[in-house]
């Protein structure tokens, strides 16, 4: 502790975050869902905080405050806690309203799930939802938890979901760099990737439709492009993979995830060399780095761009369920962008297949 995700920052609760337990909890709208009266005041919201840090060095989890790391704003309250006393544990949120609706619930959730698995060693984690809640139906479901039935807590009926720390940890063996396809390895660069890339960013046919400049890339130029990744790799923990044919073991090209020009939003994106064309190998390696994006990093949504022209690279986005959203200036150009959210992704996808 504390855990920092992409976007937030979740630490211990101490008594003098009465204020901040307070301010979530006295919303109205959060607690239709919670399974309590909420605080009186600041004093017993105090006691609620003071209550949580008890647990944290008890159990080694516990409700923990849930801010945006620009800033410092409040978003909630996340973590785990002992279910109705015990003995299972329990995944729970709650978000201040104000910050509902951009996937911080997803993001914090998927935070906590992975501390309970690695650091506190648990071997299930479970969460219930009252069975009109939709939107936390939907978080638990694009966590990847999976329904199982129903439950009688305080009183009331929950719907009850579960995930166990193999099928978390399955998951996330699969969708971790260098990802593993029937045909492909996409892995992270090395300085001995430069010639056979310049033959991919070199060639006129293949640039046609790559970048702002749309033209072909020297020596000079490939080596900024590698210099590029890595350092986007070293800010945001995210960037550009080598695609190799494992066949083979030849370099055809490069696809990964990137902020779109100054962000935030993320982009897919991919450039093969010509004569890896129309053998499926975009759609494949696509589809390895989407389960990268939302299996392992949690992106609440991924976008991608491509020139109204290219009909080919617009036929896989189709082929990978990304919706079109109409057309956005980017890249010195009106592109078609697309976009396909965790949710979607989850229903499409389903359960991430075994590395091979």
């Amino acid at each position: 502790m504390p855990l920092v995700t992409r976007r937030l920052t979740l630490r211990p609760l101490t008594a003098a975050d009465g204020g901040d337990v307070y301010a979530v909890f006295a919303a109205p709208e959060v607690m239709r869902s919670w399974n309590s009266a909420p605080p009186r005041d600041v004093v017993e919201a105090g006691e609620w905080a003071a209550h949580f840090a008890d647990m944290q060095r008890r159990l080694g989890y516990a409700h923990w405050r849930v801010s945006e790391r620009a800033g410092d704003r409040l978003v909630g309250i996340a973590g785990l806690q002992p279910l109705d006393g015990g003995p299972d544990v329990e995944l729970t949120y709650a978000l201040e309203p104000s910050t509902w609706g951009i996937g911080y619930a997803t993001e914090a959730a998927a935070a906590a799930l992975e501390y309970g698995f690695e650091e506190a060693r648990l071997d299930r984690i479970v969460a219930i939802a009252g069975p009109g809640n939709a939107a936390s139906l939907h978080v638990l479901e694009k966590l990847g938890m999976r329904r199982c039935g129903e439950a009688e807590h305080w009183g009331r009926t929950w719907s009850r979901y579960d995930l166990t720390a193999a099928d978390w940890r399955a998951e996330r063996a699969a969708a971790t760099p260098p990802l593993v396809t029937e045909r492909l390895e996409l892995r992270r660069f090395t300085p001995a990737d430069l010639e056979p890339l310049l033959t991919v960013f070199g060639d006129p046919d293949v640039m046609r439709f790559v970048g702002a400049e749309r033209r072909p890339l020297d020596r000079k130029g490939v080596a900024t492009l590698l210099a590029g990744a890595e350092a986007q790799w070293q800010r945001h923990g995210l960037g550009l993979l080598a695609v190799v044919e494992r066949g083979t073991g030849r370099l055809i090209g490069e696809a990964g995830l990137q902020p779109l020009e100054a962000g935030p939003d993320i982009e897919v994106g991919y450039t093969l060399a010509r004569a890896a064309w129309g053998r499926g190998y975009a759609t494949e390696a696509a589809r390895a780095v989407l389960l990268w994006a939302f299996a392992r990093l949690r992106l609440h949504r991924v976008i991608a761009v491509a020139d109204p022209a290219n009909g080919a690279s617009l036929q896989v986005l189709g082929k990978l369920g990304m919706r079109r959203l109409g057309m956005r200036h980017c890249y010195g150009a009106q592109m078609v962008e697309s976009a396909l959210s965790l949710g979607e992704w989850r229903a499409g996808a389903g359960p991430a297949p075994a590395r091979p």
